[in-house]
């Protein structure tokens, strides 16, 4: 193991070998290849709080990573706080190293999780130990709200993803561990300059959404949440531009950034304002928008405004063929929840989309999902039962949609996060999907 002193001299020995191999007349030789894709990596024994300590982040010497992320291996996983310090100090000593130490704005996208497109507690505290990071050992990068005036200046933008991961890939089986992916673009050239990936222990990641995706009543990868994601993952290697679409609608992003944080703190009315700037900046169909005028209007009682939010939802559910509703059940039966206005809200909900389908001439099939917990067997017929309820309050709406409704049950086999808690962390395994199907 390097000594301390060594360790903290690391990025400026990076930034000099770098800089030695680009004078050299010979090229440096291609990067080894890696056997075997991080998906396709063996399962790693998940650590418990009990187990003995896993090595700290600066204990990995770091090296400039491949141009191809299908080059990167995923290491052991490790305690939550330990990857997501490994991962960013790879991640910014390969940004020194190919940029050098000249002062520049670093601003930082809100972390998501890549299932779901949400932000969750321990996303929300990647984005904190990565700007503290960089503010006690890499500071040539001022870190900057992401605002629409930063954007401006063309800053440096770290994005990230953090998502349960199964590597045997086995349905019904709960994660064993949660990947973190780490993104740094140059807005100076929308290029991507460093990536970085890692792993985390399930137990020390806390995946439980914050309070605007937990309020929200729907959740999808739009395109422009399809945007981050590609830009962070595998679709972009070390030198390709990022994703079009994503960046397009930045602006768009830091406004809603500014709303989502507001809401968050329970300032709804400034939320509502931010969310209305928001809108026409944004893409059309830009869930979070759309799901921020729904639920700040709703709770400020608006609620003419929030039926109007909740249409536009639905239409571009029904446009992408896919909407996922958080109808959410009563553990081990077919009764809503009824926990606050939640009953209130679903018939809101359950009005606007016998409505809006009914209008629309397209046949839906109606999909029941389960969390990860019981067997396989009694979820699937759990998931259908669920799927059927719907299904009649829909037709009881609209019987003009009888024939064009069809009800299914999946079970926990399309699970988003997966650990099987029955709480608000896995609400969204017990969704209600509605997709656009042809019609017999």
């Amino acid at each position: 193991m390097r000594s301390d002193s060594t360790c903290r001299q690391l990025p400026l020995c990076v930034a000099f070998l770098a800089a030695l191999a680009a004078c050299s007349t010979t090229p440096p030789p291609a990067p080894a290849a890696v056997a075997q894709a991080p998906a396709a990596l063996p399962a790693a024994p998940v650590a418990t709080p009990s187990a003995a300590p896993m090595p700290l982040a600066s204990s990995r010497p770091i090296a400039v990573a491949p141009r191809d992320p299908k080059d990167l291996v995923a290491p052991q996983p490790i305690r939550f706080e330990d990857a997501v310090s490994r991962a960013g100090r790879d991640l910014l000593s390969q940004a020194e190293a190919v940029l050098g130490a000249a002062p520049r704005l670093l601003v930082i996208d809100p972390l998501i999780d890549a299932n779901t497109g949400g932000q969750t507690v321990s996303t929300e505290k990647m984005g904190d130990e990565l700007e503290a990071l960089t503010k006690s050992d890499f500071r040539s990068y001022a870190v900057t709200p992401l605002t629409r005036n930063t954007l401006a200046t063309k800053p440096l933008l770290l994005i990230g993803t953090l998502t349960p991961v199964n590597v045997e890939r086995s349905i019904d089986t709960p994660p064993d561990a949660y990947r973190v992916w780490l993104t740094l673009i140059d807005l100076r050239t929308g290029k991507v300059v460093a990536k970085a990936l890692d792993r985390a222990t399930v137990v020390s990641v806390n995946p439980e959404p914050l309070p605007f995706y937990r309020d929200s009543p729907t959740w999808s990868k739009d395109k422009t949440i399809l945007g981050y994601i590609n830009s962070c993952q595998l679709n972009t290697k070390i030198g390709d531009p990022a994703d079009p679409d994503y960046l397009s609608h930045l602006p768009a992003a830091a406004v809603i950034n500014e709303a989502t944080l507001a809401y968050d703190e329970g300032k709804v009315p400034a939320a509502l304002q931010l969310y209305k700037e928001a809108e026409p900046i944004a893409d059309p169909g830009d869930l979070r928008v759309l799901n921020g005028l729904y639920i700040t209007n709703w709770q400020l009682g608006h609620h003419e405004a929030a039926r109007d939010a909740f249409g536009k939802i639905v239409a571009s559910g029904l446009e992408a063929k896919r909407l996922p509703v958080k109808l959410l059940f009563q553990p081990g039966g077919t009764t809503f929840n009824n926990i606050g206005d939640l009953p209130e809200q679903y018939r809101f909900w359950i009005a606007s989309l016998a409505q809006q389908t009914g209008r629309s001439d397209a046949c839906v099939r109606i999909v029941g999902h389960t969390s990860r917990t019981g067997s396989a067997r009694a979820n699937e017929t759990l998931s259908r039962k669920r799927a059927e309820a719907v299904q009649k309050l829909l037709e009881t709406d609209n019987r003009a949609l009888v024939a064009r409704l069809s009800a299914t049950g999946v079970g926990s086999k399309e699970a988003l996060v997966g650990i099987g808690t029955d709480d608000q962390r896995d609400a969204l395994d017990r969704r209600v999907e509605f997709r656009v199907v042809d019609c017999i």
